[in-house]
């Protein structure tokens, strides 16, 4: 291999895709999350410059459907031709999402950008035959349910100096995604390359380094489920190796917090807990904003407030509305109430009622006794789950739980919200 040069290596980009599941009203954090796919690309580019990359490479799912609108791809064409101008090439691969199909580019794209075939694995020398300092194998996916496994067909050869694997494909099984072109750590070992550029797994992961084989991860996530870094990988290639570094590039952040409302014994309260909890959030992003997702729980005097009618709805809009002015604003995305009533274990246990001799049972049943108990009930999903462990389980506290939740319908007559 002669000399060191740097790429960037990305993957599901999904321009011009929505966001899921989320329902958003205002019109400045709409119009965020419409450009949000796009501003993450944006990023990616102004890091390939940056860093002197000498190429971009992405890994399947550049655009959100097999149609590629015409916007993304309008997009994607000026972003590409910002790369040329400095020097940059851009290496292409279809995933599920953008299979490689006759037809399915409306726009021309700049001579720097090479789509790999969706026929064979395509072998392409950077940067160039005469002086190549690596080789990069590609293929594309021509149609959406790819279900071959495309490793397989990777051979680095005999010659390359350094060797890149460039494939959208489910390594190992992943369970949270569709199984398109599966493979094995073992086919990617066999194929002999230096470096596996891989996409469709949306979050970053390094599955090994003997050869490093990357899922740079979505540079933005789409969903609720998709918390947590999204960006790209920069990859330096020299006489020792590759060494990789990941790079932030999402523009908006998602998050979930759960928010205890134990303490708290009015709506007052619970504002201030809303806007603590915005607060931690915010800071935790720097300066991008935030979608989040907040579950309010513990017994609390103010859950009897917050049932009142239209109370809980219009609180969790009053403090959305101030959230979402703020800069960086956070949009509260959904509020779960899953906060019960406050109990009085001691006036209750004093009582003569069912609820008093429900306490007071509870109160007979030692750890042992509870353990047995809870496994005589745990048998026979042990033995349906095949091996499957349930992990370690307080009796104690699992006792305690069922009678609180009896009590909750004994005294306070509510269920959950």
């Amino acid at each position: 291999m002669s000399g060191t040069f740097t790429f960037v290596h990305a993957a599901d980009l999904h321009l011009d895709a929505p966001f899921r599941r989320v329902d958003v009203a205002d019109p400045r954090v709409r119009d965020a999350c419409v450009e949000a796919t796009f501003t993450a690309f944006d990023r990616i580019v102004e890091i390939c410059i940056d860093r002197g990359a000498a190429f971009l490479v992405i890994a399947g799912d550049a655009y959100n459907t097999a149609e590629r609108s015409f916007r993304a791809q309008s997009r994607f064409r000026s972003a590409a031709e910002r790369l040329g101008e400095a020097g940059i090439r851009v290496f292409l691969a279809g995933g599920n999402h953008d299979p490689v199909t006759a037809g399915n580019f409306a726009l021309q794209m700049p001579d720097n950008v090479h789509v790999f075939s969706a026929t064979t694995v395509e072998r392409v020398d950077f940067p160039s035959a005469d002086d190549p300092h690596c080789a990069l194998y590609g293929r594309s996916f021509g149609r959406s349910r790819e279900t071959a496994n495309l490793a397989r067909e990777f051979k680095k050869g005999a010659t390359d100096p350094f060797a890149i694997g460039v494939l959208h494909a489910n390594v190992g099984g992943d369970q949270d995604y569709e199984p398109y072109a599966p493979c094995s750590l073992e086919d990617l070992r066999a194929s002999g390359m230096d470096y596996w550029a891989l996409g469709h797994i949306h979050k970053h992961e390094v599955l090994t380094s003997e050869p490093p084989a990357v899922y740079p991860g979505s540079p933005q996530g789409l969903d609720p489920n998709e918390a947590g870094e999204h960006g790209c990988v920069v990859a330096t290639v020299g006489s020792s190796g590759v060494t990789t570094e990941f790079v932030e590039t999402a523009p908006i952040a998602w998050d979930r917090r759960t928010v205890d409302l134990s303490d708290a014994s009015s709506l007052d309260d619970v504002i201030a807990e809303l806007d603590s909890c915005c607060a931690s959030v915010r800071a935790a992003a720097g300066d991008r904003p935030v979608l989040l997702r907040i579950d309010l729980v513990g017994r609390s005097e103010a859950h009897a407030a917050l049932g009142g009618p239209s109370v809980f709805d219009e609180l969790v809009a009053e403090v959305r509305a101030d959230q979402s002015s703020a800069d960086p604003w956070v949009w509260i995305d959904r509020v779960r109430d899953l906060t019960r009533p406050t109990l009085d274990l001691d006036r209750i246990r004093a009582g003569a009622d069912f609820a008093s001799d429900l306490t007071r049972l509870v109160d007979e049943i030692g750890p042992d006794e509870a353990a047995e108990v809870l496994e005589e009930v745990l048998a026979p999903l042990r033995a349906s789950a095949r091996g499957v462990g349930l992990g370690d389980i307080d009796a104690t506290s699992v006792l305690e739980r069922a009678r609180d939740a009896c009590l909750d319908r004994l005294v306070a007559g509510e269920g959950e919200r």
